[in-house]
């Protein structure tokens, strides 16, 4: 399966949530690839981080170019069961590429007007590719939520006419995951059982459609 995170705008989470999808999923025995797409750094430097400090790898991190993504994947797809694509922001071509490539589609966004406002190209990117990839799935999810809001099942958000349903799973305003970014540590490395932990692992249940009850408890 190959999941594409997407959006133009910087500071969005799309690298903090890929790693942790990706860590997720390698902790519950999947071989997990994620590439870093036309150098978008964040998850090469997260890997980094793991490696200065010692740590266990658990899961693949490529670089490679969105001009070479179709035909790279090819090559990957029998080697891991689930490939990660982290995009650049401010880069729609790369953009184009990983939704061309990709089966699932997330972008994640924090849910108030001006940064839903902002993600309108984007939005306007998946749209397109849905319209000509019959097979392609694309949700919102949810970073940096304020504790209170939740999400109906089946939501959508519109923006500019744009729509496209929200996750029910959603990534709240946590010290944890900031920590994870800065120091190349899962959130169960940093806080086992913790409420960021559980977040992740809805959203790999949502996505993915499997393994909440048995790792969720």
């Amino acid at each position: 399966m190959i999941v594409a995170l997407v959006n133009l705008t910087p500071g969005v989470g799309r690298t903090t949530l890929a790693v942790n999808l990706a860590g997720e999923l390698a902790l519950q025995g999947r071989r997990v690839a994620l590439l870093d797409v036309d150098g978008c750094a964040g998850s090469r430097d997260w890997a980094g981080m793991r490696r200065a400090n010692d740590l266990p790898a658990l899961f693949d991190t490529i670089a490679i170019t969105s001009s070479q993504l179709r035909r790279g994947l090819w090559g990957l797809a029998t080697r891991f069961d689930y490939i990660l694509l982290d995009t650049p922001s401010r880069s729609p071509a790369a953009v184009r590429a990983a939704l061309l490539a990709a089966e699932t589609v997330l972008v994640p966004t924090p849910p108030d007007r001006a940064a839903l406002g902002r993600s309108a190209t984007t939005m306007q990117l998946v749209t397109e590719a849905l319209a000509v990839e019959p097979g392609l799935t694309a949700s919102l999810v949810l970073t940096r939520v304020a504790d209170g809001l939740a999400v109906e099942p089946g939501a959508e958000a519109t923006v500019l006419g744009l729509r496209l349903p929200v996750a029910a799973a959603v990534v709240r305003q946590r010290r944890t995951f900031a920590e994870s970014r800065s120091t190349g540590l899962l959130v169960p490395e940093l806080e086992m059982a913790g409420r960021a932990e559980v977040e992740v692992r809805h959203v790999v249940w949502e996505v993915f459609g499997w393994g909440l009850a048995s790792s969720a408890g």
